[in-house]
């Protein structure tokens, strides 16, 4: 049945996060309580409106409001791009499985609206082309559930460039972080040996994941002289590396496979430096001084097929999104405080409507 039928069920006005101003969330953000609710589609409209159960953040939503200027005639700026929800209204032209009202969904932006015009996803409704949304099994937990989009695509992404396969070694680094530790897991399904790299407290997160073997990078620093000694007789075919660790590349022929490579998707060192670095491993010739290895690093914005994959494999229990803390829809900036400390154990969620 289609929500076009339907009287509009979502009040006029909800609550949203916007960022009036650059700067850090604590300073940035505010919450606005009279936000205009989007419209509900009609006619051929391909959207569907949705309730938001769940936000996950992204690390890298802080960076982005304090250094992008809120564009003229956009509107307010609003943050983050993946989403858990269900059906409020759909057109006619939405996708036939997301004409149920009520129906549990999971959902993300695409990168221009949700980086570049700000049209983002931390309110009590959003409205989103079908394409961008995706039906799950109501039985599925939706803090959990918010989390598949982002980082379930840019594991698969990694997994799929490297071409992790049955009797490959893999080194995951920063395992237990929201993509590493999805990482693990996907590794663990193609049938690799994985080792892990995280904090000690974390072991026990890290080992329920799957990994093979542990490491501490506390206990054993500096990691590569370890990883050199350790695996240097039997080294990996993949450095998977989710912190985003120069040195770990710059080391690695003691430990990589002369035909692997590393696949590096974290900013650790900062964005100034970090791009510096790419352009180094990518570029500088070995007889220049540049390291004999493979470096690969990419965006992965969220795409509609990974999502239907990854949330298969959540239905059916073989996959797991870890999640950290769940905040009140009010208490967000504390979610946004969490993520800057780079301890979260998976992802970091904001619950928007109960139930």
């Amino acid at each position: 049945m289609s929500s076009t039928t339907e009287a509009p069920v979502a009040p006029p006005t909800m609550c949203a996060w916007v960022r009036p101003r650059r700067g850090p969330a604590s300073s940035a953000l505010e919450l606005a309580t009279g936000y205009p609710t989007p419209a509900v589609p009609t006619g051929s409209s391909p959207d569907v409106l949705i309730r938001v159960s769940h936000v996950s953040l992204q690390f890298s939503s802080e960076m982005l409001m304090k250094t992008l200027p809120n564009l003229p005639l956009t509107g307010p700026w609003v943050p983050e791009m993946e989403l858990s929800g269900e059906v409020v209204a759909a057109g006619e032209n939405a996708p036939a499985e997301l004409h149920d009202l009520g129906s549990h969904v999971i959902a993300f932006l695409n990168v221009p609206s949700a980086v570049l015009m700000g049209h983002g996803v931390l309110a009590e409704y959003v409205r989103l082309p079908g394409c961008q949304v995706i039906l799950i099994d109501g039985g599925v937990d939706m803090a959990s559930a918010s989390g598949i989009n982002c980082s379930g695509s840019t594991a698969l992404k990694m997994i799929r460039t490297a071409g992790v396969r049955e009797g490959h070694t893999v080194l995951v680094n920063g395992a237990s972080g929201s993509v590493g530790s999805v990482l693990v897991q996907l590794c663990k399904l193609r049938g690799a040996h994985v080792v892990g790299v995280a904090s000690g407290g974390n072991e026990a997160m890290v080992r329920g994941l799957g990994v093979d073997e542990f490491i501490d990078y506390r206990k054993h620093d500096p990691l590569p002289a370890y990883l050199a000694h350790q695996y240097g007789d039997k080294p990996f075919d993949f450095v998977l590396d989710c912190v985003g660790t120069q040195a770990l590349f710059a080391n690695s022929p003691a430990y990589l496979k002369a035909n692997g490579a590393l696949i590096n998707i974290g900013a650790l060192e900062g964005i100034c430096v970090s791009t510096r670095n790419v352009l180094l491993n990518s570029w500088l010739p070995t007889w220049l001084g540049g390291v004999p290895r493979r470096y690969i690093m990419f965006s992965t914005p969220p795409a509609r097929d990974d999502a239907v994959y990854l949330a298969r494999l959540v239905e059916e229990g073989r996959l797991r999104i870890p999640v950290d803390s769940v905040f009140d829809m009010e208490d967000a900036l504390r979610a946004y405080e969490r993520i800057a400390t780079k301890r979260a154990r998976g992802k970091v969620v904001v619950k928007v409507h109960n139930g």
